[in-house]
């Protein structure tokens, strides 16, 4: 085999590999890059237990072949070297990659094809549309909000579901929710309800364009999903558990209603928050009334912490505690001038956007 690349177009298509080909728990060979060439251009790929990528590149073929080798090295040369045309030729004989420029060598030791597994192909006709920034927003508004244990397993992932052209995606870790809806163009003939590992929705976010638009075919079976865009194609395991319904964690009346700058509930949590760090469940309290609320946290070993943010506030003067990650979370994921708040006593909160009327994020608090 002998390419030629641009370093720009093998980076871009090495970096999109990255984080799959060098996961630890791989089932497959462990930090391993696939390199093919295929009907005139070359397809790259990575796999692990969990998720698969491929992608395709253009390139100059001067001789066709397939190779795998480890990606750690052969990343880091390529993200070193000042030159911008790379050539990869591989010598049958020693089993060896020479990576060369106009001005350097580099030789890098192959691994066996038939040890990789290849990535899988979904061929199924359930399948959607969806506009890619609308995809990322999606992944996140609602990724962040996920569980991070693996003893949770089926909260480790996002639920994504559809009802006539609406698409639905939440996460949760049971203490907080996060929902984002958006409205397609045309109904969904296919009713769609999985869930998504958080790590593959990251990965996804991660590779999606920001400077051009883009349309992501979503496919799915039983126990997988593809996302399809540009030249990527990035396949998934499902998580099989049943989501619990989502609507009935969300409040239909509540006591009392707040409407905050965000720029400065934001900044005033963020101060706060420095002893709640340290304190028992990272507790803020919050005391509200008619014209502002005041957030307040102390830790014995280290002192205490007050802030006062103006608020419009209407309903019954209380004191609600939160989980301080859980609020500055949203608010960093918030835009727009404003955040609204819709309080119980001793009950969820509901947050909403000023500018988002179609995410909803939910918190419990912390009863002391």
């Amino acid at each position: 085999m002998k390419i030629q690349f641009s370093k720009e177009n093998l980076q871009k298509a090495i970096n999109a590999l990255s984080k799959v080909s060098q996961n630890k728990t791989s089932s497959n060979l462990p930090g391993s890059i696939y390199i093919t060439t295929k009907d005139g251009k070359v397809e790259m790929q990575a796999n692990d237990y969990q998720i698969g990528i491929k992608i395709i590149i253009d390139a100059t073929i001067i001789e066709e072949g397939t190779i795998v080798l480890a990606m750690r090295y052969f990343q880091d040369w390529i993200r070193k070297t000042p030159s911008d045309i790379i050539t990869l030729e591989t010598n049958e004989d020693t089993k060896q990659l020479l990576i060369s420029t106009d001005s350097s060598q580099f030789k890098l030791v192959t691994m066996d094809i038939n040890d990789f597994t290849l990535v899988d192909q979904i061929h199924d006709e359930y399948y959607i549309d969806i506009d890619g920034e609308q995809l990322k927003e999606m992944i996140d508004l609602t990724n962040y909000a996920a569980s991070t244990d693996e003893n949770a397993f089926m909260y480790t992932g996002a639920l994504l579901e559809s009802s006539d052209n609406e698409l639905t995606m939440v996460a949760t870790n049971t203490y907080r929710m996060a929902i984002k809806k958006v409205t397609l163009d045309n109904p969904i003939e296919n009713t769609m309800r999985m869930i998504i590992p958080t790590k593959t929705l990251a990965e996804v976010s991660r590779l999606l364009p920001t400077d051009n638009p883009t349309v992501v075919r979503i496919v799915w079976n039983r126990s997988q999903v593809a996302f399809i865009f540009d030249t990527v194609y990035l396949i998934s395991r499902l998580i099989e558990a049943n989501f619990p319904d989502y609507n009935k964690v969300i409040p239909s009346t509540f006591d009392s209603s707040a409407v905050l700058n965000r720029r400065d509930f934001a900044g005033a949590v963020d101060r706060v928050s420095l002893l709640a760090k340290d304190a028992e469940y990272n507790v803020i309290r919050y005391d509200w009334n008619e014209t502002e609320v005041t957030l307040t946290t102390q830790n014995a070993e280290i002192g205490a912490a007050k802030e006062e943010v103006l608020c419009e506030f209407k309903g019954t003067p209380f004191t609600i505690s939160f989980n301080s990650k859980y609020i500055s979370d949203i608010l960093r994921h918030s835009t727009g001038d404003r955040i609204h708040l819709y309080l119980k006593q001793n009950g969820p909160v509901v947050i909403r956007q000023d500018n988002n009327s179609n995410y909803t994020y939910v918190v419990t608090p912390i009863r002391k």
